[in-house]
């Protein structure tokens, strides 16, 4: 019988490799966010939360902008370009769960958590190699002045959204944007 060595100077620097891919996994993300190995993102759930009282957020919509990548150049002769689109979760549950899928196709997206009562909460994820499905906790902080939130917070974000034709906002997502809008204004401020 032969005598084999454990570790062969092909193996070691392959071994090498996958405890730095792993140590990098583990140590680069917040308690906020937990994830499950996987060959590339593709689903994104959570839960949203109060951050002084721990108890969940019901109510509210989510704005999902992903972000798909043009590899063309622009008039400097840069690449990487990124193409934005949105769409709106409007099925946050009552226990403040929500679920999306993220499309294969987009390199990173940018969720964007809207209460009433709460400043806008946002989280950025770019897709990565080992990271599949992602758990996200939003911990939404209470605005001490939700009309001025409302002003200087999400009003330009919904805006941004329903006026720039890049975002491909689908039209339901529009009226129903446009409609909570007017009735933020209507209550906070008794315009339109």
């Amino acid at each position: 019988m032969k005598d084999r060595k454990p570790l062969s100077l092909n193996t070691a620097p392959i071994l090498t490799l996958l405890c730095l891919l792993c140590g990098s996994l583990i140590g680069c993300y917040s308690a906020a966010l937990d994830y499950d190995l996987g060959w590339t993102t593709r689903r994104v759930s959570g839960q949203v939360e109060d951050v002084v009282s721990g108890k969940p957020v019901g109510g509210g919509f989510i704005i999902v902008k992903e972000f798909y990548g043009s590899f063309a150049g622009n008039e400097t002769s840069e690449a990487g370009n990124f193409i934005p689109r949105a769409r709106l979760l409007r099925s946050l549950k009552a226990d403040g769960s929500f679920e999306m899928d993220f499309d294969w196709r987009a390199s990173q997206f940018e969720l964007n958590f809207v209460e009433q009562g709460y400043e806008v909460h946002r989280f950025r994820f770019q897709r990565q190699l080992g990271v599949g499905n992602l758990h996200y906790v939003a911990k939404m902080i209470p605005s001490s002045n939700w009309a001025d939130e409302l002003v200087l917070g999400v009003t330009p974000l919904v805006q941004n959204l329903l006026l720039e034709p890049g975002y491909r906002l689908p039209e339901p997502d529009q009226l129903f944007l446009g409609e909570w809008l007017a009735k933020q204004r209507q209550e906070n401020f008794g315009t339109e």
